[in-house]
């Protein structure tokens, strides 16, 4: 696309922008880990929603893994909503001619 184009259309361009930031604000992922004994909820700002643990699982001798798998499932969800920011961001982008 020519650069010129992309000025003409800035308001466009940054109407989009304050739309795609609201989208990202509505964005939830879940890290699922153990066969979902651990579940981590990640909200477009990174930020962990919550965590929830499997009350079976949740028992002192299993403190150890407990931690590990607290861990990894959050980090899958942050991993998750990351990706989905990507792809929001790759399709506005799209829309301009311009890739990521």
């Amino acid at each position: 696309m020519n650069p010129f184009e992309l000025f003409k259309n800035m308001n466009e361009i940054k109407s989009q922008a304050e739309a795609m930031k609201a989208k990202i604000a509505t964005i939830r992922c879940t890290g699922y880990v153990g066969g979902n004994m651990v579940q981590a909820v990640a909200n477009g700002n990174m930020e962990i929603e919550s965590i929830t643990i499997d009350p079976e699982f949740a028992k002192a001798e299993n403190a150890q893994l407990l931690e590990v798998m607290v861990t990894s499932a959050v980090n899958t969800a942050i991993k998750n909503v990351k990706d989905r920011i990507q792809e929001e961001a790759g399709q506005t982008m799209a829309q301009y001619g311009l890739g990521l």
